[in-house]
């Protein structure tokens, strides 16, 4: 094998080892929701430089090795990206970001119901820290107190019970854009 095309394929088995970490990443960030769609697009390119090579012979033992290596190591993954989108599928693990984020682009960040207007103080206490903590995740500076926030909270359920009539409401910490806000909506 001359030097150019030992070059060309040390070069090309470095774009293969970025595309299946690349792959890795993208397909994590599938399973936590965080895009839309599988990353088919990547991981065509990537079978393509697999099948591309696997038909060739590799004259230098190191770089088979590692051209085997990864090839190895992508087959498992693509089990086990499978398995997981199997699984989400059989309704094993709920569909990415399926109850997180409704169709007007809200991503839910935390939810909690009060029904009839008890509400449980610790869950509240959960509720708040979740909005502060979303709050500072959006950049947003400044703090609201507890005591202010289960104002607003009351406010806001009562003025639903009101106009409803509904015996629960759903408090939710989203983000929308980039600002994390607290809503309320009547559930039952």
């Amino acid at each position: 094998m001359s030097d150019a095309l030992s070059t060309e394929l040390e070069a090309e088995i470095g774009r293969l080892d970025t595309g299946i970490r690349q792959l890795k990443i993208q397909y994590d960030m599938f399973f936590a929701g965080a895009i839309p769609r599988q990353p088919l697009e990547l991981r065509r390119d990537v079978e393509q430089l697999i099948k591309r090579y696997s038909t060739q012979p590799i004259s230098k033992y190191a770089l088979r090795f590692h051209f085997n290596s990864l090839v190895s190591r992508f087959n498992s993954l693509s089990e086990l990206w499978a398995k997981t989108i199997r699984g989400q599928e059989e309704g094993d693990r709920p569909l990415p970001g399926a109850t997180a984020r409704p169709a007007n682009g809200e991503e839910v960040f935390a939810r909690l119901t009060v029904v009839n207007g008890a509400r449980d103080e610790s869950e509240l206490r959960l509720l708040h820290h979740r909005l502060m903590e979303a709050r500072k995740r959006s950049g947003e500076t400044g703090h609201v107190s507890f005591e202010k926030f289960v104002k607003t909270v009351d406010a806001q359920a009562v003025k639903l019970r009101e106009k409803t009539g509904c015996g629960k409401v759903e408090l939710r910490v989203i983000f929308q854009g980039r600002k994390a806000v607290l809503k309320a909506r009547p559930t039952g």
